[in-house]
């Protein structure tokens, strides 16, 4: 299966494949110098076009534990968030098929982050970009300039294999009874039914939402307002998705957000002969 120019592959790594390598290089600005030792690299959907995906790679100073990035619906915000980050500097790059580069340098202590593209200044000469892996030089040939007038320069190098995206095999537009279920479900979180909210979530998730202490109009209307607020439901369309195991789904849900048409990834379980809800990230804007 093929999306947006890199291949989703049907085999799962294992936590023993290599998935961190070197970088070198710095990132210089007024808030102070970064300076990567180590690359991680994982497949991430495009924001600004999310039928479409990326590499994205964590330079980071310190060593991280990059094992619990393998079959995550959202890496990004799992690596982002690695204990080893903590109070730690870092350099996010987005690489696509065609190679264009674009950056985050993030400054923990202030969260300043300085961002550029190659569209901006930044120069990017990739010796290796396949699915697999992405190594090369990203760079500034001279000091790029932020909108409020502090400069800051980057030159860094980088070698790392890819941690493969979720694979498994393709469901058909509805999502198949993965995608009924969603849909029904959905449909009990928008009336505020709170026996059809309760019958499709997840064992996993139900305790966040079944109280002992609240009615069920309570349960119904806090879950309502938590889930429709974590998930956009309003026209609501199931694209399809993929099998990852029996018992595992998930689904590509377009859907109306705040005006804006979007793109939510939506994890569901099977528990016994019945699909339930276990969990959804926003994948990105759709074109």
């Amino acid at each position: 299966m093929k999306i947006g120019g890199y291949a989703v592959l049907f085999t799962v790594a294992t936590a023993g494949t290599a998935i961190a390598g070197p970088a070198s290089g710095t990132v210089t600005s007024p808030k102070g110098t970064i300076s990567p030792k180590q690359a991680v690299g994982y497949v991430v959907r495009d924001q600004r076009n999310a039928r479409n995906t990326q590499i994205e790679l964590l330079l980071s100073e310190v060593s991280v534990n990059a094992s619990g990035l393998h079959d995550q619906l959202d890496p990004h915000v799992i690596a982002i968030n690695f204990d080893e980050l903590r109070d730690r500097n870092y350099l996010l790059l987005w690489v696509s098929p065609n190679g264009s580069v674009s950056m985050n340098a993030t400054y923990s202590k202030t969260m300043t982050q300085y961002l550029n593209d190659t569209s901006g200044g930044l120069k990017a000469e990739l010796t290796t970009n396949t699915p697999t892996k992405v190594e090369g030089r990203v760079y500034s040939p001279s000091p790029l300039k932020t909108m409020d007038g502090p400069t800051y320069t980057i030159d860094v190098k980088f070698s790392a294999d890819v941690i493969p995206a979720l694979s498994g095999t393709a469901l058909p537009a509805g999502g198949g009874d993965a995608g009924k279920a969603l849909t029904t479900w959905v449909a009990a979180v928008t009336k505020k039914d709170w026996p059809g909210i309760k019958a499709g979530l997840s064992p996993n998730v139900l305790p966040m939402y079944d109280r002992d202490y609240d009615t069920p109009k309570e349960k119904a209307d806090s879950a309502a307002d938590i889930l429709s607020a974590r998930m956009p439901m309003t026209q609501m369309k199931v694209n399809g998705g993929l099998l990852i195991n029996p018992t595992t789904a998930v689904l590509e849900v377009e859907a109306d957000r705040f005006g804006t048409r979007v793109l939510e990834l939506v994890k569901m379980v099977k528990t016994g002969a019945v699909w339930q809800y276990e969990e959804s990230v926003p994948a990105g804007l759709l074109r």
